[in-house]
């Protein structure tokens, strides 16, 4: 099955179950399968923001508290990986469940990211599905700053959570229509933070230079 027909049967699955319950359990739905999402369970975050913007275009939610159930569902669970990354450190790789979601291999590509540079990490982490988990996880044990973390990866979240709602809301039902949308969108600006990525070094890159002549 490729990924267009996965990521609608998860959409439609979706809005099959909350047809039938009500608008607060809708909410606390979205909620718990963006921080399920978020500790590291492969479930498409993107995908469950657009489903709340259908749930907007639909009358089930509104615009701002799609934004707002969307904005702490991404952030619970970020912010749990971190914390326990930050209180437990590299023991927290050890505990049954995240031994088997974060695999060696992906600690090691998240410590080498982090440690190449912590602060622009935390923000494009949120635009890296597969490597943000562990990202945050690993960032927690290396003691990164929670300000900067909370500050960056907030400040993603507040970015991103609107536009899939936005994308939702704007196409409706329509989710053939949507997906396509949302396949195009991620090639586009996953471009733009590379280019934006680049620039950034280069900036970075002429200033030490300065610095040292």
């Amino acid at each position: 099955m490729s990924l267009h027909q996965l990521s609608k049967t998860f959409i439609v699955n979706l809005l099959a179950w909350l047809a039938g319950i009500s608008i607060l359990k809708s909410y606390l739905l979205i909620f718990g399968v963006l921080l399920i999402s978020g500790l590291g369970v492969p479930l498409p975050e993107d995908i469950s923001l657009i489903t709340a913007g259908i749930l907007v275009s639909l009358n089930k939610m509104s615009f701002l508290g799609a934004c707002a159930i969307g904005f702490f569902g991404v952030m619970a669970g970020d912010c749990i990986l971190f914390f326990l990354g930050y209180y437990m450190g590299e023991r927290v790789f050890k505990l049954p469940l995240f031994s088997k979601i974060f695999t060696p291999k992906r600690i090691k590509m998240a410590s080498k990211k982090v440690n190449n540079n912590s602060k622009l990490i935390c923000f494009t982490a949120r635009f890296l599905p597969g490597l943000r988990s562990p990202i945050f996880l690993t960032a927690g044990t290396l003691k990164v700053s929670p300000f900067i973390f909370l500050l960056l990866d907030g400040g993603a979240a507040l970015f991103s959570v609107p536009i899939w709602v936005f994308v939702g809301s704007w196409f409706g039902n329509n989710v053939d229509a949507i997906l396509k949308f949302s396949a195009k969108a991620n090639s586009y600006f996953l471009i733009s933070l590379l280019f934006a990525i680049a620039i950034y070094f280069l900036i970075k890159k002429n200033i030490s230079k300065k610095k040292l002549s």
